[in-house]
């Protein structure tokens, strides 16, 4: 019988048994003198090794065995099986290689050393069967190693079971050197290597058999050594088993991109992995991995060898930031290289639809246009969207209107829609099975703008719930040098541990260990780490670990011809003092220098003028600085020879890059202050010099020009008479940040172009330099700079020739007063502005003035048709327009909309009103502009509740929550979600869904800070709650997470809440706080309660709105029950509900779907009161009917409780009891459990009773 294990196990038990005949030679020592020890230790060891040179020599065959097939250079240690006799002989094969034949003098030679048979190399026919007795096998022959050494005390016992369990040799190790001794160990190594055998393999065997002459740090000292040594040449094969000289250079040295250690490190950023790649994100965190360490420590090697090597099937997105770069630019540059692979790949074509099909589902055609202007590589997905918007701005230029206001273009919100379209593009291009890696290198030079995008890009979407994917299958990374970090770096990196939102690890990458570093030297030399250790421990005493280090050092030595590979050896070989005696750098800059300086001259001028660039040069700038195609081809050569050399990679036909920041840090450092600004300057002028300026080619490289030419400029290297033209050239870079809300660049550009001015220029400079101070001060404003803001806008209103030129500045000014909640001041500017505009205008307007100029404007549009209006003349008088702007209506549309509100409050023409408020959003349609859309389309769904379906207009509230983030409307933002979340309670929406929706509108309003919305929102929120059965609102919980969002601890409850309403005077956030009182004692059959908080909702009363009609409906069904309970007061119920009643009835003509079951509710409660109880009846069932029809699921359970209780009232128990039963399943199904509980334990205790 024979037993089949694998190399690996096999060698794993030569171990295990020399470390317990060890232990059992200690348990010996007792009663052994230290010599007879000694002695046997050393006659165990020598065993040892004589069983490792069979091993050594049977693995020899098995490889020659198998050199005629093209599949030996794939053999890994695993290809090999141990088939153990019952005799106790092993043999080694391989388990599918065919044996080559003439191997007789290779056989002869290995007899001559060991003796030992050989086996055919045929594939076992029995080795499906063998693998199923594999496991009984490796255990039974565990127990026999394990026994072995226990069972037999004495030496030769111990001896002969090693023989039984192993491989017998007729000859000693002793017989086998004094063989060896006619023909000499190179005499060996010379029949080894004439039959293919690997010199790394003829090595291990000389150095087994040869005791004396081996150098102390390398030879072998265990079966142990000897093992590890065979598992790393068979493990990789490709490295070890085939000689570098075929394989791999012999002039320099080449690291490729495995990765060396970080075992640990690796694990954790794979644990944050798999958890984006799975599809059970239930709480829907962001993974967050932050990697830092010191330069060079490789933290972009790290993260790219894991993402690559990854089988989740990952795309990446790369963005490194760089010093001589906007930071906003080299996010937007990503993209689009992304992009731009994946459309120039055929085969990603369906997963370019499924990117496409999301983008137009999740946007709009206007939010679609600016992520093309973002990203000009995705204009092709969307043809038709951008020949419809762009004809359609054409449209309106042509009619003499902007498509967009330039502040609004520009506003303080416009970097919120850039997050919000970030956001949604993340979501189009990740999945469950595309995972995105979405990597933020060296953050240490990225700016703030940047840290809130990468924020912003990990928020919860308010109304996630609603999205297919919110980004969970996406992975953060974000890296840092650690001895580079700033505040605001740490602050941020503070913000993302303590957010809930999302899951940080920690990754920090020191030192490579020794162990690490060998591995990595032994790889790259071709060499066993037994033969490298003596080389790494000195690299490791020079380089501390440092990887980056590692590689020049190892580089330098090298170049220095102290490492060089020896061709007769066939091998890289040392000088192992040369390497001790030679010194190195402080710090790898100072290596890199040196470096740098031993290149040609032409080379390091090459690298020069690249470092002055981005991270990464093309053809599209290499074009313009080398315009003869001979500069050009005489620079590229210089390129590819450094790339040669390593410094450079290239990718593609004419990109390049530098293989590390730190070459590029280190190939501007070895220029002067003087040189650096003439070279920037040279740049800059060749691209301004060859490129022509009104193209699409000059924008697309506008800010490499000024870039160039500032960077210069900071050097002092500069030319004045063309100031004038770097001023022009920073103020249109600017222009183009403000588009793309990179606030932070454009205030850059703004500075350095007031800079070049040199004051304030009349004459041909006057317009440049009232947009250079307007757009100054708006940047400075946006970055919440508002000190250097006044001192723009003093500079502008000093030298501003007519008082139309100050108005961008006035409206600057006011917004900033409005932001910083100087509302008196804003107003007292604003009516002397539109004073001067000529157009009279008092703070002091009271309702009767109002309610005049809505008759004066309803006259005005008497006659007039929509289509009369939207085809009107367009205005032409820019001081109106202007008039427009201070009052904040960018133009007539959002006028007409304000008149529907007017007449909708002070004459209640709801139809008048619904007509006006739709034509101002076609008006705005009409118009272009964008981003007014969502502003007045949401208005449209807040006034459609008279007649358009309550549940409809959910979804419709939803898409404006969307729309609005996009355009960085947050003003409207809040009144869009605080209507959300009243309607969601009162349409009957699950409660349960309606509550995790308001629950992430309030944490989505908390993040952008408008605690103005989270008042109303928490006491609507409470609401829910408490219908579901939560009480948020007990002493033990007044710092429960809802009012602990507010920040401060007078709003601790709901009573706290109204307090801060009365006495702050706000009128609405106390409205709303009755209001809330009001459903709560309403639903809790608390009519009393009721009817009076109606009555404070009713004093607090200013405009109408959409609670109002529920007010009313609750108001007069309370007083309907009143008038049936308090027999003094019941004409005067009677009469508050008739009242009620009769709006209904007035209503229903509007929507029957909405107002239908409430009108059939207050007849069936007013038919009550009268005493005709079947009418009654008859009314509540159709009520029922009614509200299950329409889906108001809460108002058939109330149709049916107030049913119930008439027949209860009536004597008639079983019929009650059915209602009660009823209205508790409508209860249940609404999700307000509290009501049901309340009602079974009602019903319970009348049926005790």
């Amino acid at each position: 019988m024979t037993t089949r294990i694998s190399l690996r196990q096999w060698l794993s038990f030569l171990i295990l048994l020399e470390k317990r005949k060890h232990e059992a030679y200690t348990r010996e020592e007792n009663g052994d003198t230290t010599t007879n020890f000694v002695k046997k230790k050393k006659a165990a060891q020598l065993e040892y090794i004589e069983t490792a040179v069979s091993v050594a020599l049977l693995l020899v065959q098995a490889l020659i065995v198998s050199t005629s097939s093209p599949a030996a250079r794939h053999i890994v240690i695993d290809n090999f099986t141990v088939l153990i006799d019952d005799a106790g002989d092993a043999r080694i094969r391989l388990l599918t290689l065919e044996e080559n034949p003439g191997t007789e003098n290779l056989q002869r030679i290995v007899k001559a050393v060991t003796q030992l048979e050989f086996t055919s190399s045929i594939t076992d026919c029995s080795s499906t069967h063998a693998n199923a007795r594999q496991q009984e096998s490796d255990d039974d022959l565990l127990r026999e190693v394990g026994g072995a050494v226990e069972d037999h005390q004495d030496d030769s016992k111990h001896h002969g079971a090693i023989r039984v369990a192993f491989s017998r040799t007729k000859h000693s190790l002793r017989v086998a050197q004094k063989m060896l001794r006619k023909a000499s160990i190179s005499s060996l190594d010379e029949h080894l290597l004439s039959y293919g055998v690997p010199k790394n393999l003829c090595r291990l065997i000389t150095d087994l058999i040869r005791c004396e002459g081996v150098n102390e740090e390398t030879k072998f000292r265990s079966i142990e050594e000897v093992a590890e040594e065979l598992m790393q040449l068979i493990s990789k094969p490709d490295v070890f088993v085939h000689d570098s000289a075929a394989t791999g250079s012999t002039t320099q040295l080449s690291f490729g991109s495995t990765l060396y250690g970080r075992r640990n490190e690796a694990s954790s950023f794979l644990r944050a992995a798999t958890l984006v790649s799975l599809d059970t994100m239930e709480m829907h965190s962001k993974q967050l991995v932050l990697v830092e360490g010191l330069p060079g420590a490789g933290k972009t090697h790290f993260v790219a060898s894991l993402i690559s090597s990854s089988n989740f099937g990952w795309i990446c997105i790369h963005a490194k930031f760089d010093p001589q770069s906007q930071p906003l630019s080299v996010v937007t540059s990503a993209f689009n290289r992304f992009f731009m692979n994946i459309l120039a790949n055929r085969s990603e074509q369906e997963y370019v639809a499924r990117v496409i099909s999301s983008l137009q589902r999740n946007l709009s055609s206007s939010a679609i246009v600016s992520l093309c202007c973002l990203l000009p590589s995705i204009r092709c997905l969307f043809p038709s969207v951008l020949r419809r918007v762009v004809s359609d701005e054409d449209l309106s230029t042509q009619n003499g209107v902007a498509a967009d206001d330039e502040f609004a273009s520009g506003s303080q919100m416009s970097w919120r829609r850039l997050n919000f379209l970030f956001r949604k593009l993340i979501s189009a291009v990740c999945s469950v099975e595309r995972p995105l890696a979405l990597f933020f290198d060296d953050l240490q030079w990225a700016d703030d703008r940047c840290m809130q995008l990468l924020s912003a890009l990990m928020e919860r979407d308010h109304l996630q719930e609603l999205d297919d994917n919110d980004g969970t299958n996406c992975l953060f990374i974000g890296s840092f040098r650690s001895n580079e970090t700033n505040d605001n770096l740490i602050s941020h990196f503070d913000k993302f541990e303590q957010s809930t939102l999302v899951d940080v690890t920690k990754i920090e990458l020191g030192g490579l260990a020794k162990v690490e570093s060998n591995n990595m030297i032994s790889e790259v030399l071709r060499l066993p780490s037994r033969l490298t250790s003596p080389l790494n421990e000195l690299v490791q005493r020079k380089t501390t670990g440092n990887s980056f280090h590692i590689i020049h050092f190892m580089q330098s030595l090298v170049k220095d011809s102290i490492l060089n590979y020896s061709l007769s050896d066939k091998r890289w070989v040392w000088d192992i003092e040369a390497v001790k005696s030679t010194s190195i750098d402080k710090t790898v800059l100072e290596l890199l220098a040196r470096k740098l300086s031993q290149l040609p001259g032409n080379i390091v001028d090459g690298l020069k003028v690249l470092s002055c660039l981005g991270p990464k040069v093309d053809d599209t700038i290499m074009k313009y600085l080398y315009t003869s195609p001979e500069s050009r081809n005489e620079f590229i050569a210089c390129l590819d020879l450094a790339v040669g050399e390593n410094i450079l990679e290239k990718s593609g036909d004419s990109a390049y890059n530098f293989v590390h920041d730190m070459l590029k840090q280190s190939a501007y450092a070895v220029m002067s202050e003087e040189e650096k600004g003439e070279k920037h300057f040279w740049i800059g002028m060749q691209l301004i010099a060859n490129a022509s300026t009104d193209t699409d080619e000059f924008n697309a490289i506008t800010f490499s020009v000024v870039d160039q030419i500032n960077a210069a400029n900071t050097y002092g290297v500069t030319e004045e008479a063309l100031h004038m033209k770097f001023a022009e050239l920073n103020l249109k870079a600017g222009k183009i940040s403000i588009d793309v809300s990179d606030f932070q660049s454009a205030l850059s550009y703004m500075k350095a172009g007031v800079a070049l001015l040199n004051g304030w220029q009349d004459g041909e400079y006057y317009d440049m330099s009232l947009q250079l101070y307007e757009s100054a001060a708006l940047v400075s404003y946006l970055n919440t700079d508002i000190g250097l803001m006044q001192q723009y806008l003093e500079i502008l209103f000093e030298n501003a020739k007519c008082f139309e030129d100050k108005l961008h500045g006035y409206l600057v000014m006011i917004q900033s007063m409005l932001s910083s909640e100087n509302q008196g001041e804003a107003m007292r500017h604003i009516i002397s502005i539109l004073e001067e505009l000529g157009e009279s205008f008092s703070i002091d307007v009271n309702p009767k003035d109002a309610y005049a100029e809505v008759v004066s404007t309803k006259s005005l549009l008497c006659g007039l048709s929509v289509e009369d209006v939207i085809n009107g003349k367009r205005m032409a008088d820019k001081r109106m327009r202007w008039t427009l702007k201070f009052l904040t209506l960018f133009d007539s549309a959002e006028g007409l909309q304000l008149y529907s509100w007017g007449v909708w409050n002070f004459q209640q023409d709801v139809e008048e009103c619904l007509k006006w408020i739709r034509a101002g959003k076609r008006l705005v349609e009409s118009l272009g502009a964008k981003h007014m859309i969502p502003k007045v389309t949401m208005k449209v769904h807040i006034a459609s509740y008279w007649n358009e379906p309550l549940q409809s207009r959910i979804e419709s509230l939803k898409e404006s929550h969307h729309e609005l983030l996009m355009v960085g409307d947050l003003e409207n933002l809040t009144v869009n979600a605080v209507h959300f979340g009243r309607r969601s309670l009162l349409c009957g929406r699950n409660l349960l869904t309606a509550e995790k929706e308001c629950a992430a509108l309030l944490h989505g309003m908390y993040q952008i800070r408008k605690m103005n919305a989270l008042l109303p929102m928490i006491s609507n929120h409470l609401s829910i709650l408490k219908l579901i059965g939560s009480n948020y609102d007990s002493e033990q919980q007044l710092n429960e997470p809802l009012f602990h969002l507010l920040g401060n601890s007078e709003i601790n409850s709901q009573d706290g809440l109204l307090k801060h309403a009365l006495s702050k005077r706000l009128g609405g956030l106390a409205q709303q706080c009755y209001f809330d009182r009001l459903l709560i004692a309403f639903w809790s059959k608390n009519y009393g309660e009721a009817a009076h908080y109606a009555e404070k909702y009713r004093e607090c009363h200013q405009m109408l709105h959409f609670p109002d009609m529920f007010q009313t409906f609750y108001l007069g069904i309370s007083a309907f029950r009143l008038a049936r309970l308090e027999d003094g007061k019941s004409r005067e119920w009677e009469i508050v509900g008739k009242d009620a009643l009769l709006k209904y009835q007035t209503y229903v003509k509007l929507s029957d779907w909405n107002w239908e079951n409430k009108m059939l509710l207050l007849e069936a409660e007013s038919y009550a009161c009268e005493g005709e109880l079947e009418k009654a009846k008859f009314k509540f069932r159709a009520s029922i009917d009614s509200a299950q029809k329409h889906r108001f699921v809460h108002e058939a359970g109330l149709a049916s409780e107030l049913l119930g209780m008439l027949y209860e009232e009536n004597g008639n128990e079983e019929e009650a009891m059915q209602q009660y039963a009823h209205a508790r399943s409508c209860y249940q199904q609404w999700g307000a459990f509290a009501l049901a509980d309340r009602l079974c334990r009602s019903t319970a205790s009348k049926v005790s009773i």
